[in-house]
């Protein structure tokens, strides 16, 4: 019996989400595991997201005296948020995999801060922080990978939301990674218009998309340039930022901030975005220089050809999605799973090698494919944006997710009069977390093996 099947014999607390209790929730621990999303904790109940085909499923139980069974004893991903949620809220995980601190490393003000249990904390910050970390002070295990110490990149961004207006926290999600200035705060909106009832109309989902993907171009310029510089081909890393700027600028001319920040607003996309032209003119500038990008990489293939291996049976042991994912040969893409079929992505396809090679070819690839998907909605683009509607009120549950450059993002809110009750992101990057020991072999490569992934610890310490 699968776990999804264990979920939906529960209590049906709100759409998609689902209550059991500790037999119930330890029989679907035992059962065959599900397509994990995410795992986090509050003050009364643990909490799972599942995906079940194309629907999310989200699935709690009681915690008892601050305790629960941890998911990690047969779903290895949910390792890393089993600790960060026992750092942030004093959730004892029964049974865990692991139990060491993730984030809290003795330099915390207080002890579970997200918890109404939290008391102040006696210890001192520690001299160093995860950046560092990761580079220098990472021990071999005993198998010769490397001990990853996160920490240091955490920015408390729950505690900064919680209790907020959704519009008030859209703008603190919006910068909580570099790599999802849109992607973020799309889920997140995404997210909240469900648990209110609100269904954009199809002149704003076409206008976040084609910033979406106008992101998507971005990311995957500034990380084949970084690619490039860590290799030592100066020419391709020239014309890929170049190529990053140029797409900055455009977005700069037509009314939006040169990274697209806080171009995702409760009305669906801020003021004075010139969203045709803007897709337009991205589309036309970057087609000529794909040739010159694609045959300046070919030249990287010796350096970047078994680099980082992720095998599929990793990808899928772990729950890679996004770009590594499709390089294993896992094809997952969240754009395949919206509401609106009529602008799907083309067909970049994945890749079965896992290696730095097959994720640096696998960006080109989606380059082009975000090209085409521009051009196609921005030439459908009919109807004008409504106006802006009412500041939404209200209570309710929602879930909402997005592709962003580096993966699938999901995020789940909880609104209680119009204020944020509860809230969880996840960005891809703490999936990745997971494979980060096994790969990091020496200090020459790690730099290099991190970029290829495109790993932000940012997005995964949040």
């Amino acid at each position: 019996m699968s776990m999804v099947r264990h979920i939906r014999q529960g209590e049906h607390l709100a759409p998609h989400h689902y209550g059991l209790d500790e037999p119930q929730w330890r029989a679907m621990i035992n059962a065959t595991p599900g397509w994990f999303i995410a795992h986090w904790c509050d003050d009364s109940r643990a909490h799972a997201l599942f995906l079940d085909q194309e629907t999310p499923l989200l699935v709690s139980t009681p915690l008892i005296d601050g305790r629960y069974f941890a998911l990690s004893a047969t779903i290895p991903a949910a390792s890393w948020p089993e600790r960060m949620a026992q750092d942030l809220w004093g959730c004892l995980p029964l049974g865990a995999a692991e139990t060491e601190p993730a984030l809290d490393h003795g330099g915390w003000a207080s002890i579970s801060p997200l918890s109404q249990r939290s008391v102040p904390s006696d210890h001192t910050p520690p001299d160093t922080g995860f950046r560092e970390g990761l580079h220098s002070d990472m021990a071999p295990l005993a198998w010769g990978a490397r001990k990853i110490m996160p920490g240091g990149a955490h920015t408390g961004l729950m505690q900064h939301v919680h209790g907020r207006k959704p519009e008030e926290a859209l703008k603190i999600i919006g910068r909580s990674t570099s790599a999802a200035f849109v992607s973020a705060p799309l889920a997140y909106s995404r997210a909240v218009e469900q648990a209110l009832g609100l269904v954009p109309s199809d002149a704003v989902r076409d206008a976040r998309t084609i910033l979406a993907e106008i992101e998507r171009i971005t990311v995957h310029c500034r990380d084949i340039a970084l690619m490039a510089r860590l290799t030592g081909f100066s020419l391709l890393d020239t014309h890929a930022s170049l190529a990053e700027d140029l797409c900055a600028e455009l977005c700069a001319q037509h009314g939006a901030s040169r990274r697209l920040i806080d171009a995702i607003s409760p009305e669906g996309i801020a003021a004075g975005i010139d969203i045709c032209p803007l897709a337009h003119a991205v589309h036309d500038a970057m087609m000529p220089r794909l040739p010159i990008l694609e045959g300046l990489h070919g030249q990287m293939a010796e350096m970047l050809e078994g680099l980082g291996v992720i095998t599929a049976s990793t990808a899928e042991r772990f729950c890679l999605g996004g770009l590594i994912g499709r390089a294993s040969g896992r094809s997952f893409d969240l754009r395949q799973l919206e509401d609106d079929r009529r602008h799907v992505p083309g067909r970049a396809g994945s890749r079965l090698a896992g290696d730095g090679w097959a994720r640096q070819s696998l960006r080109l690839d989606e380059i082009r494919d975000s090209l085409r998907r521009i051009e196609r909605i921005a030439s459908q683009f009919a109807s004008p944006l409504p106006l802006p509607p009412p500041t939404p009120t209200g209570s309710g549950e929602g879930i909402g997710a997005a592709e962003g450059p580096h993966g699938d993002l999901w995020c789940w809110v909880r609104l209680q009069n119009s204020r944020l009750e509860s809230i969880m992101l996840r960005d891809p990057a703490l999936a990745t977390l997971s494979v980060l020991p096994a790969l990091l072999q020496n200090r020459w490569e790690d730099r290099l093996v991190l970029a290829s992934l495109g790993y932000d610890p940012g997005g995964a310490e949040q």
